[in-house]
């Protein structure tokens, strides 16, 4: 019978209790029996289904983040570049003329509505005090909270705020974080065209 040293055993039991993946997983990282890192873990309190769950989700996790270094800072950008995303972002989320004669662009998600607005004032001569949000939140949410969410999620602290559309809670599931939909509005259907203009010319590459 293999007797292993106590700080390995210490070793994979801290694993266990901290990423829960499964016995299997952890055999063939120590090239240890699953069996005997079971006896080691059994008082963990991780029941198989979490196990096995916490394993598929490192597994996701890795394939998720294997590539995510092609990724681009937008602080790094040049000029083109930003222009080059936002026409992106915007051909995929934004207002198309000639249904709109402006820069409407929204979404639920602030990452995605910050990073729209970084790109579009990196790459694009923008006046922010022309700048306008309108919110789109439910009828238990504070208007007032939200404001100062928004406006800090876009780093404009005195951005102008439009009469929000308030509607009620659908049944059913629901987010667990919900800060309503944003739309960030600016009139100026040159600037709308331009976007427009490099989301078609790549679609045409």
């Amino acid at each position: 019978m293999i007797r292993y040293p106590d700080n390995l055993i210490k070793q994979v039991r801290e694993i266990r209790a901290s990423t829960r993946i499964s016995y299997n997983e952890l055999s063939k990282k120590f090239k240890i029996p699953s069996g005997t890192i079971r006896n080691w873990c059994h008082e963990d309190g991780i029941s198989r289904k979490e196990a096995i769950t916490k394993t598929y989700q490192i597994k996701r996790d890795s394939v998720k983040n294997s590539e995510i270094l092609c990724a681009p800072n937008i602080n790094n950008l040049s000029k083109d570049q930003a222009k080059f995303l936002a026409g992106l972002l915007y051909g995929c989320e934004g207002a198309k003329y000639p249904s709109s004669n402006r820069v409407d662009f929204t979404n639920s998600d602030p990452n995605l509505i910050s990073s729209f607005i970084k790109l579009l004032l990196k790459g694009f001569d923008i006046d922010t005090d022309k700048i306008t949000l309108r919110l789109q939140i439910h009828t238990n949410q504070s208007f007032k909270k939200l404001k100062r969410f928004w406006a800090q999620t876009i780093g404009i602290q005195h951005v102008k705020f439009m009469k929000p559309t308030i509607t009620s809670p659908l049944g059913g599931k629901h987010r667990l974080i919900y800060y309503g939909t944003c739309t960030i509005r600016y009139n100026d259907y040159r600037l709308q065209l331009k976007l427009l203009g490099i989301f078609e010319k790549f679609l045409q590459s």
